[in-house]
């Protein structure tokens, strides 16, 4: 197995720690050498992907868990303790409506690309100076 780098050293212990004073220390390599290769575009465009890639992995861990956990919400909602059915009542609700909001704010934001599009082309059409 290939010895790391230290640029492979800086950018799992950036995403394994919470500062970059622990992520220098986790690594053995000194702070302002962290802060030098955070200033280069190309270091900086990799450790944000890295970023991105272990939220998302955690985004698809939640979602797989979230049929289990609407299970127990619904389980709960016949629970004997009124204050736990009245909890988990309003998490569902309020996820409910969350979802649909978002999907409305979807639909109506793809209906403004769409109309935003057409204005381009339009725009864009040789015997039209219409200009933005």
């Amino acid at each position: 197995m290939p010895k790391e780098t230290n640029k492979e050293k800086i950018l799992i212990a950036l995403i394994e720690t919470s500062s970059i004073r622990e992520a220098a220390k986790k690594s053995g390599i000194g702070e302002a050498t962290v802060y030098r290769y955070l200033q280069d575009k190309d270091f900086l465009a990799e450790y944000r992907n890295a970023r991105r890639q272990t939220v998302e992995s955690a985004i698809a861990q939640l979602q797989n868990a979230s049929g289990e956990a609407v299970e127990t919400l619904k389980s709960n909602l016949h629970c004997e303790n009124p204050a736990i059915a009245v909890r988990a009542s309003q998490i569902i609700l309020d996820f409910a409506f969350r979802g649909l909001e978002t999907t409305d704010i979807l639909l109506r934001l793809e209906e403004i690309e769409n109309e935003h599009r057409k204005q381009i082309e339009e725009a864009a059409k040789p015997n039209n100076r219409k200009r933005f």
